[in-house]
């Protein structure tokens, strides 16, 4: 039996990457029309003054909140948020008031933030907060505990739509943090910036502990364009600039797991590891995914996280949902040169 695949996009800073959140809600609309599966937020507020390796995103749960009240179907998702940042009685507050607004459709990824930006937050010494116990805390308050303050009871509303909670979904930043979100029965985010055999290695460990392939989540950077030559030559900048990017960054995106250096030589990026060509060759790359690892989840990354113009990013999403999700419907996909 042919495993049904979902695919999500990026809600980002505006539209697809970069204008205003009345674009970002547009394109939720535009979204569920087309059969996205899902919209996905990025955490992070803060944007390194005079670089362009840390960027700035619109606040996640207020955006995500503007999407909800303008659709009816389509998930809503983080990617991820750093629990070890915020106020855990505020966070768990408002990620139930986001569930029930939009009748249960979120879906909570956690991850870890990098260090720079985790200084920058909370100044030169950050309060040390372990994710796994933020996680248990919020968790926590959404199944009942209470807090105790001059001999009263305290309890945390709402509760989320969703019994007992939100779908959880853990980034992958190491593999304990890989055995721990399968020892507790959560999902698993992988991040776009991985090659297939760092993809293959992260699920081995995973299902191998427990967890189920259909619970995995990967990001793939995505181009689909008329052709191979075509989707080649839109690419190729793209990637080089990517890449740079990634190298000062020390392959460490948004606290997935890092890659080596190697992994970000442009040439091997566009053919390893980004999913670039005509709606033929884009459908087998997914296919691949789908039928060698078991992958059903997939978000797809069309910014290049930002590198890619919002035209050629909102072609993409079309041309994905128009030529190459009919393509993965069908029972097999063969090699095709488009």
């Amino acid at each position: 039996m042919t495993i049904s695949m979902r695919f999500g996009l990026p809600g980002g800073r505006g539209d697809l990457d970069g204008a205003s959140s009345t674009s970002t809600v547009e394109l939720a609309r535009v979204a569920e029309t087309l059969g996205y599966d899902s919209l996905w937020f990025t955490d992070g507020h803060l944007s390194s003054v005079g670089s362009r390796t840390m960027k700035a995103r619109s606040s996640p749960i207020p955006l995500a909140a503007a999407v909800a009240a303008s659709t009816s179907r389509i998930r809503i998702g983080f990617t991820a948020l750093h629990l070890t940042l915020h106020d855990p009685i505020r966070l768990a507050a408002d990620l139930a008031t986001l569930d029930r607004l939009s009748g249960g459709r979120v879906t909570l990824g956690v991850g870890w933030p990098i260090a720079p930006y985790t200084r920058a937050y909370q100044g030169a010494a950050p309060v040390q907060v372990d994710l796994p116990d933020a996680l248990d805390t919020i968790v926590g308050y959404w199944r009942g505990r209470t807090r105790m303050a001059d001999g009263a009871q305290f309890r945390v509303e709402p509760t989320p739509a969703q019994h007992p909670h939100p779908p959880i979904e853990v980034a992958a930043s190491s593999e304990e943090t890989i055995v721990w979100a399968a020892s507790r029965g959560y999902g698993l985010l992988l991040s776009a910036v991985q090659t297939i055999a760092s993809l293959a290695a992260c699920m081995e460990l995973y299902t191998s502990h427990g967890g189920t392939a259909g619970d995995v989540r990967v990001e793939r950077f995505c181009l689909v364009a008329e052709s191979d030559a075509a989707a080649r030559e839109r690419a190729t900048p793209i990637v080089v600039r990517l890449t740079r990017r990634l190298a000062a960054l020390g392959g460490d995106e948004h606290g997935h797991t890092a890659v080596g250096t190697t992994d970000l030589d442009p040439f091997r990026f566009h053919e390893e590891t980004a999913v670039i060509g005509g709606p033929a060759t884009v459908a087998r790359r997914f296919a691949e995914l789908r039928d060698e690892l078991g992958v059903a989840r997939v978000n797809l990354r069309p910014s290049f996280s930002g590198t890619a113009s919002l035209a050629l990013q909102q072609s993409t999403v079309r041309m994905f949902a128009a030529k190459v999700a009919p393509l993965l419907a069908q029972p097999a996909i063969r090699r095709v040169n488009s």
